[in-house]
């Protein structure tokens, strides 16, 4: 067995054919193209097959809402399906376990947004979430838990100050968090958890961790990451963090293809960046409202060009002179 990982633009790439070739009204022309791009390289066609393996093991584990969604992804469930098959495909070889990443934790969590979309949720005590971009959260609210659980995405939970009370939860993949009084910004990783204390402080736990010292304390202003067993030393509040909350994507000095990452989350489909411009810098502040006015700014501010394959389908290279 080939255990060497997959590319990532190979992962994406294949996930792409994939579902576009899953809809019964893809034309023997697509088909077609299909298959040359799978005989192009050994690792298209080691990836397609993964794509099939996953998509099969999601057919057998799946109910049938989730298995029409993976048969005919449509609009926004689309963009969901392509990023959990591409991650899947690249994590594969690795030996990474794939439950963590199917599609359908997500679509049945208590409350999930779209590609775009944020939404406000308020609790019944007072306490109020307000979720990012493709996001999924679970909650569980009774008299003797408050716990919300993030699957995915990015949330600010606010919960008001009682000396007295039962503690608010969090959790993530890697951590376990208490709240008595406070504003956390999370946001969950493929691997770890990012975390940031903005009023009142967090107890943080790794979710591995054991000990009566595995609690650390997180100050109000500070922010750390977290993986199973450990938690990075505390710095402070990266002040972009909460730029999300008003609808701004902003860079200083950014990488072009982490701005590009950046700016996927937000736009339904995919937004790929070429490799051969992905060392350019960008600054600015962007209004997220509308995703294809940044794409041309990008155009506009640095030697590159957007090229549309589908509206759902975005390449930023290198701009030519031709």
């Amino acid at each position: 067995m080939n255990n060497t990982p997959i590319d990532r633009r190979i992962a994406r790439e294949a996930a792409n054919w994939f579902v576009r070739l899953q809809n019964s009204r893809a034309c023997a022309a697509e088909h077609a193209a299909g298959a040359e791009w799978r005989a192009r390289h050994a690792d298209h066609e080691r990836a397609w097959q993964l794509a099939e393996q996953f998509c099969a093991r999601a057919q057998q584990l799946a109910g049938p809402a989730e298995r029409a969604a993976l048969e005919r992804p449509r609009g926004l469930e689309r963009r969901q399906v392509l990023k959990t098959l591409a991650l899947l495909i690249a994590a594969a070889p690795l030996g990474i376990a794939a439950h963590r990443s199917l599609p359908w934790r997500e679509w049945q969590a208590d409350v999930r947004t779209a590609t775009g979309q944020q939404r406000t949720l308020n609790l019944p005590d007072g306490a109020q979430i307000r979720l990012n971009t493709g996001s999924a959260v679970d909650i569980a609210y009774n008299d003797s838990m408050r716990r919300v659980r993030l699957i995915a995405g990015e949330m600010l939970v606010e919960v008001p100050h009682r000396p007295v009370g039962l503690a608010f939860l969090v959790e993530t993949g890697e951590a376990h968090i208490a709240l008595f009084g406070s504003r956390l910004m999370v946001r969950q990783y493929p691997h770890n958890t990012y975390l940031a204390a903005l009023d009142g402080a967090a107890g943080v736990r790794p979710r591995l961790a054991r000990g009566e010292d595995a609690m650390m304390r997180l100050a109000a202003g500070r922010q750390t990451y977290v993986n199973n067993q450990a938690v990075e030393p505390p710095m402070p509040v990266a002040q972009n963090r909460l730029d999300w909350l008003g609808g701004v994507l902003r860079a200083e000095k950014m990488r072009l293809d982490d701005f590009i990452h950046e700016l996927d989350r937000y736009r339904p489909g995919l937004v790929r960046c070429d490799p051969a411009v992905a060392g350019l810098l960008i600054s600015g502040a962007f209004q997220l409202r509308d995703t294809d006015q940044i794409l041309n700014a990008l155009s506009q501010t640095l030697p590159v060009s957007v090229h549309y394959r589908t509206p759902y389908w975005v390449t930023v290279t290198a701009r030519t002179n031709a």
